[in-house]
């Protein structure tokens, strides 16, 4: 605009206006409007005086198209030899354009001009800048010259043509001409010059070309009635824009446009010189540099740096492509020679000297620098497609490989240590130069992105780029700093690089995106599996990720879009036939891409967006298919601790998509996912088909996408609670959308509609990918792939919720969408230019682009994908592994969102708790934990299970299950629950395992003896109350185990005790708290309506009690007296309830107080003293009162010395007990010895009197106070002789007793009782007495008539004497193990301080170590023969004590060994027990015998054999079941089994040999009689009874069942098989069916009946029958049994040494019922006859027939294989044996039927008998292989 200064531009062109036209603010008052908007620029653009440039209706692109095109015709035009037949047809279409019949003619107006002011000279500007008078291309001139196009002045008329009164237009208008045009029609001209002349010379009416501005006041408007507005404030909502077509050109200012001619002239000027020295010897900017090719002129570094600095002047004023095309080119010719000679030179780092690496890396950046600068100049030069040669460009990419293989690569991979420590140090020593080189290549990379959008480059230039790239994306970058020559960031900034190169390539070259993606999955080992998780892609707005996941998104991305594609090729379209295919594929170059086509554009065009968007949707679904089908098919397979990585990969993208799901950058991470999704659902779905690591990797990462999509729910909540539905119009929108969306109740149409999510977020891309400078970016290849891919996505979602897709008519804002959806697809410019945003925040921004991803099927899929992991769990066939996979994903998604928990959930929880898997039922309750953090209510329904786990085999469920209820126990309110809980959990604080014993005692201590002031600002009263209330839960529970199993009771006084030790930590702190809860309960007992303990005396006395067992300290001697009144009165039913816990409460607590005070002592012995009577009367016939007296006996006993009386008025309390005792001695030694002469009423008191003597004979040792009570009893015993009360022979035994002992004097007053004169009654409480006397003088149990006394019970049979008997000996051995327990404690932990006293009574035996070893020598046949009896209480009370026996090491362990064995297979329960658990009986048993073997391991091995053989015997005589296993399919044996496999391998491989030699037998001498229980005989019972055992045994190694195969093997196909087989074809062979004959391929036979003739031929006698069945039968059921196993393990294949120490895993889908019913058909074969026939035949195939593999004729021996499987199992298999492989398609074949099989020999059996196949006695030393029929399918 300098031609026009001063603004007086209606002055300019030698014209001039009669006015000067007012300005905008002048106008306004005039205008019709009422009111005025102000001019802002956002609204209305500000009129500008400029020129306007020339109007069109092009895009850019398509100007630039166009140029070229034009460009390609200019240059045909100036060469002459070529005569170009597509120039003259453009010409010739073009004439016919402008054909003048059927244009318009333009009549201008003449407008009256002032005076005019002299010309200016014509203004010419230089260096590429269009000029006022431009000049016209060649083509347009030779255009111009030969059409005729005219227009004429106002009143000339036309002679050709009539003057026709058009509308003028702006295009029309646009292309008047400004140079004169020779009329070629005799049509008239008109010239401008000619004009200009004629107003200069004429008048001022002169008219000129031009429009007229008249503006007319109008009377009617104010100006007072405006009001003036400087500034309106506009919305952020998207609004349209009101834009021209064409984009503005910037505007430049004069001193702008000064600087850039100045910096065009500088870089002119340089050429120009450099030109000129071109051929110069000494030019100073070339010089001559050698390679192997010879000398090179090059530039020297300095031109180049100058040239450089030149162009790059320039390119920062983005005036670049106007520099002339040659210029261009001559910098690239330049540049061109340098980047081949740097090429050519040495550059590797690694082989240099250290004096060489500087010169080394100046050439490198040397050449590095003339590469960019020749990019520079494609990328930011015209689009003239010369300055983009391919021979250049390869070029450039040769050098770059050669710097990345030679210099950068190499230093980025080495590190400090290792090989390449020395490249590493002399890397760091010269880091900036390298650094520079590696800038540079990046900047290399970046130019060579731009380059590739810019222009179409040949698969032969793309190739290499690709190659380096993926070479640069995997290159080893260190993991640490320190590791690191470059630096890590660096490294990752310029891999990023080459991933954008990667990406360009696949947007703007699609068939190069399968190559990609191919070459980065096959490079995807080259990751280290520590690189996966390095994740060092980092955005503005996202979290970190992979650059392989940012790559895969990219590419997956440009496939979906438009922007990527050339729309004129319908390659891919649905509507593209094959012809149109094949010749996009050949117009490769840019004029056949650009210039019209008259087919294609129209068939595009014609196609409906949903076609168009179908198959770019199509495309990115099925990159992202490829991408997700690769990663699962090599993950699969792979753990994630094994060599390839391709698990952690996979994981680890799938943690990035689900990090940057609902991202706006990132869409393509929803499409990635769903595909993975698709192959997890798949691979679930097909379980069966699939290896099970496939199966927990896919449950595991669809556990995995369940969180992912929970995570990002909760993401887009946050961004909705961080806008304001006032803070902009577009988060008014946003916010009711996200409520909808994140409810589920949303409109899709609210969703898709023109101004919803998908407009937002397209109009915000560029604000967010680049807030600093949007507007620098709007041709960001990146940016444009982006948006085309929302607007496919867009397209699809549209058309997919259409009305039409369902039958329902198009609504009237269909069809204007759908255009304008197709716009946006064929114009990727078209959105930018309709509609505009104002300022959407990036939090907008993620809340639209979240509200879309929401919407779409991945994230929907989330429902779906719960439901699928329940039936998982739901599913019994599924192994333990994949239902702990389903549970842990649960698990997380419940602990993200607890919302996702229903009913559903929950009963699929209540039946997994009874699953057999130890980890599926640990993971049911931490899921079930879960779900009970979001409802704590449903704790009620599931506590019975979680409880039951408390008693759980497995220390996992255990150890949950203690947490769980810890919990529920904290937030439960219920007394019910809390009780229950408290209760259940005293079992675990005894259990075996150390950790579970733990967790139970610190879970009971949290809930009962946690201090209740530590929180702070708790006052006392607060305190006091929570402590009453726990004393009333505690006495509540007291109470509740006292109505259980004693174990409860002795759990919890246990738990007490443990706590109260010294040796705990927190010991005085718990008897602090045990201490104020005594004094509570004191309280509660004294004056129940003052506290808050809630609970009758009866109770609280009874919690007390157990307390003072526990630790008698806790009670005071006030508390003590203060109890004082609830002995004294004995009366009722009701009394006793108090009187007994006070009594137990004196009995323990009085030896620990010595400041008692003998008159209380004298009031409390009194009463106790006097109901002795009532409570021995009561005590015949009820035992709990028989607990009292003793426990009143005990209390008489300890105050009798402490009440000294006062002698003689009142005698002591010992005196006063011995006449008491004494009394009752005299009663019972005066009752007739003869019970016929003894009445009813004696009788009774007599029974009353032997529980009182048992009951004091127990508690005190009379023998200390012998004296006394010879005198007491002397005097009594006169005073009756005195009064004839009694006569001396009823006395004789009293008055003839020496006195030395009143245990013996006892003992022989009850002893009579126990003979078989006296009634049951009489005798059992008369044993029951001389057991409780021996316990006190523990040496009297080995006396011969006591001893006869015990013995007669079990001798008679008796089971209420015996178990009398047998309680007394259980309280006698348990006692003793108390007192060893106690002494062994007292000395391991005094120390050294007790060692002398250790010394001293190790080897001093005591009478109670004789008494308890004669017991256990004595009656060890009695008490086995009990515990294997079928009287559940008599065999639990025997089994106890034999374990007991056991403990105390009283015998060998031979001895009681095999009866523990045997007692361990118990399935013996009480009346209404729990069946389905295991018996007491076997669990006390089992535990004994276990510890048995861990420490006599190898001394009982041989025990084993006699007791298997014990323990069926047992089953089968005395619970009448023979079968091994029971009902359910868990074997009899299997605690035995458990405790072998604690053991070393060696002895559970001598069980498992030992045992099967017992099933050996010799044919001749086997015994086939019928047991006498069923007709079947022992032999046959005995090997189903161990068989099945086996079978059903849970294994713990591959090793331990292969050696039972192998065992099984030996014996039925070596040692005893050949010979029963043999036997049968010899006795049998007539009747056996005979071989086809002929050809040898013939179909196999079905064997027959023998015919009743062949039968009365031959026949065999039935006792030889049975006997051939019987051993048939056995051999069957081992056949069957070895081929369950090898079925049920997957031993069907080769078998390695490293399978051999796998662990066995038992597959679930083969089924026990199978073998069990298998073997119950082979018992049911000595029914009849014939039945034993088909039997012997049926066993003679399995040894002479193999289905698929042949057997050979040799065969190793078999005690040879076992010796080598149980020398460690380090064969790859068993010598001699061969299992299938892969070869023969690992099929199994195992015999059953018999049918559809070839005999190895086609002769008859009967003519010569078959030879035994088993080794010759000769031939032991010859090695043989063999190969034994596999197993059959089932």
């Amino acid at each position: 605009m300098s031609g026009y200064q001063n603004g007086n531009w209606h002055n300019a062109n030698g014209g001039g206006l009669p006015f000067r036209p007012p300005t905008v603010d002048e106008a306004l008052p005039y205008s019709p409007f009422t009111s005025i908007v102000p001019f802002s620029p956002d609204i209305i653009p500000f009129p500008t005086n400029e020129p306007p440039t020339a109007p069109t209706t092009l895009s850019p692109d398509q100007q630039t198209a166009a140029n070229r095109a034009i460009e390609t015709l200019n240059n045909e035009i100036r060469d002459p030899s070529n005569v170009s037949q597509h120039l003259q047809q453009t010409f010739h279409e073009l004439q016919n354009l402008l054909n003048p019949d059927e244009l318009p003619q333009f009549v201008f107006k003449s407008v009256t001009q002032l005076a005019t002011p002299p010309e200016s000279p014509a203004v010419t500007q230089t260096n590429g800048f269009a000029s006022a008078k431009a000049p016209l291309s060649p083509f347009a001139s030779m255009l111009l010259k030969q059409t005729n196009v005219d227009f004429v002045q106002n009143g000339v008329q036309s002679p050709k043509r009539p003057q026709q009164n058009r509308v003028p237009s702006k295009a029309s208008g646009s292309r008047t001409s400004k140079t004169s045009i020779a009329p070629s029609n005799g049509v008239q001209s008109v010239e401008p010059s000619s004009v200009g002349s004629s107003s200069q010379a004429g008048s001022s009416s002169q008219s000129r070309m031009g429009a007229a501005v008249v503006i007319k006041p109008s009377p009617s408007i104010r100006q007072e009635e405006y009001q003036r507005y400087d500034a309106l404030r506009t919305g952020d909502n998207i609004a349209k824009k009101k834009e021209p077509a064409y984009n503005a050109a910037p505007t430049v200012t004069t001193r702008e446009m000064e600087l850039v001619e100045k910096k065009l002239d500088e870089l002119h000027s340089l050429l120009d010189v450099i030109a000129e020295e071109a051929d110069s010897d000494q030019s100073e900017y070339f010089e001559v540099v050698e390679t192997d090719d010879g000398g090179v002129t090059v530039l020297r570094r300095d031109a180049l740096t100058q040239l450089t600095d030149a162009a790059a002047k320039v390119v920062n004023f983005g005036h670049f492509p106007h520099v002339a095309t040659e210029r261009v080119l001559q910098i690239q010719s330049l540049c061109e020679p340098l980047i081949a000679a740097t090429s050519q030179m040495p550059l590797e780092l690694m082989l240099s000297d250290d004096e060489e690496i500087p010169g080394r890396l100046s050439r490198a950046l040397i050449g590095l620098r003339a590469c960019k600068l020749a990019l520079q100049t494609m990328t930011g030069g015209s689009d003239d497609r010369r300055i983009c040669s391919e021979d250049l460009i390869q070029s450039i990419v040769r050098l770059l490989k050669y710097v990345l293989n030679s210099c950068i690569t190499p230093v980025v991979e080495s590190r400090r240590t290792g090989s390449s420590s020395d490249l590493f140090d002399s890397a760091t020593r010269h880091k900036s130069g390298i650094s520079d080189a590696l800038r540079l290549c990046g900047n290399i990379f970046s130019h060579v992105a731009v380059l590739i959008g810019k222009t179409n480059l040949t698969e032969f230039t793309l190739s290499p780029v690709e190659s380096i790239s993926i070479d640069v994306v995997f290159a080893q970058n260190a993991e640490k700093e320190t590791e690191s020559v470059l630096g890590i960031k660096k490294v990752e900034s310029f891999r990023q690089k080459a991933m954008d190169v990667l990406a360009q390539i696949a947007a703007f070259h699609p068939e190069q995106r399968d190559s990609i993606v191919d070459e980065v999955l096959i490079n995807l080992e080259r990751l280290p599996a520590k690189r996966t998780s390095a994740r060092h892609f980092k955005s503005a707005h996202d979290d970190p990720i992979m650059l392989v996941s940012a790559l895969f998104m990219r590419i997956v991305q440009a496939a979906g879009s438009s922007n990527s594609k050339r729309i004129e090729d319908s390659k891919e379209m649905p509507d593209s036939d094959a012809e149109e295919s094949s010749e996009d594929d050949e117009s490769e170059d840019e004029l056949q891409n650009h210039r019209p086509k008259k087919r294609k554009p129209g068939k595009i065009s014609s196609q409906s967006p949903s076609q168009i968007a179908n198959g770019l949707w199509n495309g990115a679904e099925g990159i992202a298919g490829r991408i997700a089908n690769t990663l699962v098919a090599r993950a699969e397979n792979v753990s994630k601790s094994g060599d390839k990585p391709y698990r952690n990969i996979l994981d680890s993208f799938m943690e990035d998509l689900c990090n940057v799901l609902g991202s706006p950058e990132w869409p393509a991470a929803s499409v990635l996912l769903y595909r993975l999704l698709s192959h997890m659902v798949h691979i679930s779905e097909n379980a069966k088909e699939k290896s099970g690591q496939a199966v927990e990797m896919a449950i595991a990462i669809m556990g995995n996408m369940g969180c992912g999509i929970i995570d990002f729910t909760h993401r887009l909540k946050r961004l909705k609670r961080s806008l304001d539905i006032t803070q902009s119009d577009m988060s008014a929108q946003l916010i009711p959308l996200a409520d909808g969306v994140l409810g589920r109740n949303i409109n899709r149409n609210d969703v898709l509609a023109e101004n919803g999510p998908y407009r937002m977020v397209l109009n915000s891309l560029s604000t967010y990918l680049h807030p600093q400078g949007p507007h620098l970016d709007r041709n960001d290849p990146y940016l444009r792939s982006l948006s085309g891919y929302y607007v496919t996505a867009w397209t699809v979602a549209f058309h997919e919720a259409s009305p039409e897709n369902k039958g329902v008519p198009l609504n009237e804002s269909m069809p204007e969408m759908e255009k304008q959806l197709k716009n946006m697809i064929l114009d990727k410019n078209w959105s930018s230019k309709e509609y505009k945003s104002r300022g959407a925040t990036d939090a907008e921004s993620q809340l639209a682009a979240g509200i879309i991803t929401l919407q779409g099927p991945f994230c929907k899929y989330l429902r779906s994908l719960i439901i699928r992991l329940i039936k998982i769990l739901d599913d019994h066939h599924a192994k333990a592994k994949i239902i702990s996979r389903a549970m842990t994903g649960l698990a997380q998604m419940m602990e993200k969102d607890p919302q996702i928990v229903d009913v559903t959930i929950f009963n699929t929880l209540g039946n997994l708790m009874g699953r057999d898997s130890p980890m599926v039922r640990a993971n049911t309750l931490s899921l079930l934990a879960k779900c009970l953090e979001q409802d704590a209510s449903l704790a009620q329904a599931f506590l019975p299970l979680i409880v039951k786990c408390l008693t759980d085999d497995a220390n996992g469920p255990k150890k949950r299950a203690i947490e769980l209820l810890r919990d529920i126990y904290k937030s439960t309110k219920a007394k019910e629950s809390r009780l229950s809980i408290a209760k259940e959990l005293l079992l675990p604080a005894r259990d075996e395992d150390k950790s579970i014993a733990e967790l139970g005692r610190n879970t009971l201590w949290e809930i009962w003896l946690k201090p209740l002031n530590s929180a702070s600002g708790v006052g006392d009263s607060q305190v006091k109350l929570s402590r009453q209330e726990r004393v009333s839960l505690l006495v509540d529970t007291v109470q509740n185990i006292q109505n259980s199993p004693t174990r409860y009771l002795e759990s919890f006084e246990a738990f007490y005790r443990n706590v109260l030790l010294k040796t705990d930590k927190q010991s005085s702190q718990n008897f602090g708290t045990c201490k104020e809860m005594v004094g509570d309960m004191i309280d509660g007992v004294i004056s129940p309506e003052s506290t808050a303990v809630g609970q009758s005396q009866a109770r609280i006395l009874q919690a007390l009690s157990v307390f003072a067992r526990i630790d008698p300290r806790l009670f005071t001697t006030d508390q003590v007296q203060l109890l004082k009144a609830y002995v004294t009165n004995l009366s009722t039913t009701e009394d006793l309830a108090v009187f007994r816990p006070t009594v137990v409460i004196f009995r323990h607590v009085f030896p620990c107080l010595s400041t008692l005070q003998e008159s209380f002592l004298e009031e409390i012995w009194r009463p106790l003293l006097q109901s002795i009577g009532s409570l021995a009367t009561t005590a015949v016939g009820n035992t709990l009162y028989k607990d009292t007296l003793l426990d009143v006996a005990h209390c008489i006993w300890t105050i009798s010395p402490l009440v000294r009386g006062d002698p003689p008025r009142t005698k002591s309390g010992a005196e006063r007990l011995m006449a008491f005792v004494c009394s009752i001695v005299i009663q019972l030694a005066t009752l007739p010895a003869q019970k016929k002469d003894v009445t009813e009423a004696e009788i009774k008191r007599s029974k009353a009197w032997t529980l009182m003597l048992g009951a004091f004979g127990k508690v005190c040792d009379f023998d200390q106070y012998v004296d006394m009570f010879r005198a007491t009893l002397q005097g009594k015993v006169q005073q009756l002789l005195a009064t004839k009360k009694a006569t001396p022979e009823r006395l004789k035994r009293l008055t003839d007793w020496p006195g030395k002992s009143a245990t013996v004097l006892l003992l022989d007053l009850v002893l009579p009782f126990t003979k078989q004169t006296w009634d049951l009654d009489s005798r059992r409480l008369a044993l029951c007495s001389i057991g409780e006397i021996c316990q006190q003088k523990t040496k009297f149990f080995t006396r011969a008539d006591i001893e006869k006394a015990f013995k007669l019970p079990f001798i008679n049979k008796d089971a209420t004497l015996t178990r009398v008997v047998l309680t007394q000996f259980l309280d006698f051995l348990a006692a003793a193990e108390r007192r060893s327990d106690t002494g062994a404690q007292i000395a391991v932990g005094g120390g050294a301080a007790h060692g002398a006293e250790r010394l001293e009574t190790s080897f001093t035996a005591s009478d109670n170590d004789h008494a308890t070893t004669h017991i256990a020598r004595t009656f060890l046949r009695e008490i086995v023969n009990t515990a294997l009896g079928d009287t559940y209480d008599l065999a639990f009370s025997a089994t106890r004590i034999l374990a007991s026996i056991s403990r105390q090491g009283l015998l060998h362990p031979k001895e009681c060994g095999a009866a523990l064995v045997a007692l361990s297979t118990s399935t013996l329960h009480a009346a209404g027990g729990d069946g389905g658990k295991a018996s007491p009986i076997a669990i006390v048993a089992a535990q004994e015998q276990k510890n048995i073997h861990l420490q006599h391991e190898t001394m009982f091995e041989k025990e084993y054999v006699t007791a298997v053989d014990m323990a069926f015997d047992y089953h089968r005589d005395v619970l009448k079941d023979s079968h091994g296993a029971l009902g359910t399919f868990k074997p009899k044996m299997q605690l035995m089994f458990g405790a072998l496999k604690e053991g070393t391998g060696k002895s559970l491989k001598s069980f498992i040999t030992n045992i099967f030699r017992q099933l050996h037998f010799d044919l001749p001498t086997l015994n086939v009689e019928s047991d006498a229980s069923v007709d079947v005989p022992r032999a046959a019972l005995y090997t189903r009874f161990c068989l099945e055992n086996f079978a059903f045994f849970e294994y713990g190694q591959v090793s331990e069942v292969y050696h039972v195969i192998a065992t099984i093997e030996s014996l039925v196909l070596k040692q005893i098989g050949p010979t029963v087989a043999l036997a049968i074809e010899t006795d049998m062979a007539e009747q056996h069916p005979q071989e086809p004959t002929g050809d040898a391929g013939a179909l196999d036979t079905i064997p027959t009946e023998p015919s009743a003739q062949t039968a009365s031929r031959h026949a065999i006698s039935d006792e030889r029958l049975r006997h051939l069945a019987v051993a048939s039968m056995m051999l069957h059921m081992m056949w069957e049994t070895r081929s369950f196993l090898r079925r049920a393990y997957n031993l069907q294949g080769k078998i390695t040494a490293n399978d051999m120490k796998s662990k066995a895993i038992r597959n679930n889908l083969v089924k026990s019922e199978g073998l069990w019913e298998q073997i119950a058909s082979i018992m049911g074969a000595l029914d009849n006859q014939e039945m034993m026939r088909k039997e012997c035949y049926d066993f003679a195939e399995i040894i002479n027939v193999d289905r698929e593999h042949a057997v050979a004729d040799d065969e190793a021996d078999a005690k040879e294989q076992l010796a080598r499987v149980a020398a460690g199992y380090e064969a790859a298999a068993p010598a001699g044996y061969e299992t299938p492989d892969e070869a023969t398609g690992g099929e199994s074949s195992m015999p059953t039927s018999g049918r559809g099989r070839k005999r190895k020999s086609s002769a008859g059996i009967g003519n010569t008998p078959k030879k035994a196949r088993g080794r010759p006695a000769g031939s032991r030393n010859k090695k043989r292989t063999s190969r034994t029929p596999d197993e059959d399918s089932d």
